[in-house]
């Protein structure tokens, strides 16, 4: 399994359906990670125009009721480990990581860009997130 790829197919698909659920176009729904705890475990939310709709599980991501493929068991710590490199990189606290996932019109892949709280700070790649892997 290709977990780049994989997690990539499941961002843009993700992004497509809540936009689809919100009646707007693919580049004014996003998805943030935030950090839910000390141990940065991810947390999700859905976002329309930049904005609060709901949170969601990383079920409800995926669109499945039961991950029998278990995904988030594989993704997750990924996901955490970044959430705590981007912490310790800019000394900030677990409540003021934030990464949006958003995709810019005429593109087929999501896009990653790290907030500190609300202050926008840097764009992250999927190497960024998955280098170790390779």
């Amino acid at each position: 399994m290709d977990l780049e790829k994989t997690t990539k197919d499941v961002m843009l698909k993700a992004i497509t359906n809540y936009a689809k659920e919100y009646s707007v176009e693919e580049k004014d729904a996003q998805l943030m990670i935030k950090a839910g705890d000390e141990n940065c475990t991810p947390k999700y939310q859905v976002l329309v125009h930049n904005k609060f709709k709901k949170d969601v599980t990383f079920n409800e991501i995926l669109n499945v009721k039961i991950d029998f493929l278990g995904r988030e068991m594989i993704v997750s710590p990924f996901i955490s480990s970044s959430l705590r490199k981007l912490r310790r990189e800019h000394n900030c606290s677990y409540e003021d990581v934030n990464v949006l996932i958003y995709t810019k019109e005429n593109t087929n892949h999501p896009n990653m860009y790290f907030f500190e709280g609300t202050k926008p700070i840097k764009p992250i790649s999927f190497e960024y997130i998955f280098g170790q892997v390779k």
